[in-house]
């Protein structure tokens, strides 16, 4: 069981002296210090909440409520508003994805979480459906709340997809385990409960099942279709992971020499033909979705 303690920066930076001589590595940027005994894991996160977890992890938390002779108004949590389900800007963790529908570029998913301290600041931008935005709003929003709101972002690249797919994974498949890492990532930064919500692509049951061989999953979740135009909070993990592409993709095009094209078609094809006639086929493993039929569209093209 882990057990919290939400502190003030006085309190916070006592007990990371009090720890120093076990401080060990973390990997998660919310966390300023991390310590670990051979009874007991201290995390202070960036919001000096204190986390104590492991064998000695209740005796620690005791001890530091005397010491500190800590009272809850030291730093109240936050309360959450009492709000409908389905509330547009209903508190929540939202998950969606992108990249799924385009030959070209990485696919990404983004779960992020809508919080009390950001909800008017979100209700002032207006989203509505991140889908009928467009690139350049979806970058002039994505880069106003980039740095206000705790989210978890994946990218998936071509070659490690290429390599999924071969292996035999399918699309799904994919987009279930990316969705669950991003959520229990963001879990890990968010004290709360909040209800989670995943832009449904698979039912239920069969979202589950393609995570059958992970070694964790995260299952209190709402599946909901066409979910970023009914919570804030899908569509602003739409806008980001939308935003993480635009840019992975304006990389791939300064790299590859070429000026790629997002989505499918037409164009698309020719395009991939020309690449291939230019450079062989190898060379759009970095670049592209090879088990997409714009591949066999584009080599009929060369006959």
């Amino acid at each position: 069981m882990n057990y919290v303690l939400n502190l003030t920066d006085e309190f916070a930076k006592r007990v990371i002296i009090f720890y120093r001589d076990y401080q060990a590595d973390s990997k998660n940027e919310s966390v300023v210090f991390f310590a670990k005994t051979d009874y007991v894991a201290v995390t202070v996160y960036s919001t000096n909440k204190v986390m104590f977890q492991g064998e000695d992890a209740e005796d620690e938390y005791k001890m530091w409520k005397v010491m500190l002779d800590y009272k809850e108004d030291i730093a109240p949590k936050k309360k959450i508003v009492k709000q409908k389900d389905t509330d547009y800007y209903l508190l929540s963790i939202g998950s969606d994805e992108v990249g799924t529908g385009d030959f070209f570029g990485p696919i990404t998913v983004c779960a992020a979480y809508l919080d009390k301290d950001n909800l008017e600041y979100i209700k002032g931008l207006k989203i509505d459906d991140s889908k009928k935005l467009s690139d350049e709003k979806i970058i002039n929003i994505a880069e106003r709340i980039k740095d206000r709101l705790v989210f978890s972002l994946l990218s998936l690249h071509n070659e490690k997809f290429n390599e999924l797919t071969r292996r035999g994974y399918n699309m799904n498949k994919i987009k279930a385990i990316l969705h669950n890492k991003a959520i229990l990532n963001l879990q890990m930064k968010v004290f709360e409960n909040p209800p989670v919500i995943v832009d449904q692509f698979a039912e239920e049951g069969l979202y589950f099942r393609y995570l059958s061989n992970e070694n964790k999953v995260y299952r209190d979740i709402r599946f909901t279709t066409k979910a970023e135009s009914k919570y804030a909070s899908v569509a602003i993990a739409s806008i980001i992971a939308r935003y993480a592409f635009l840019k992975h993709f304006d990389i791939l095009v300064s790299e590859s020499g070429y000026p790629l094209k997002k989505g499918a078609g037409s164009q698309v094809d020719e395009l991939t033909s020309q690449i291939i006639e230019e450079k062989g086929e190898n060379f759009l493993e970095k670049y592209a979705k090879m088990n997409f039929r714009t591949l066999t569209k584009a080599k009929e093209l060369l006959k």
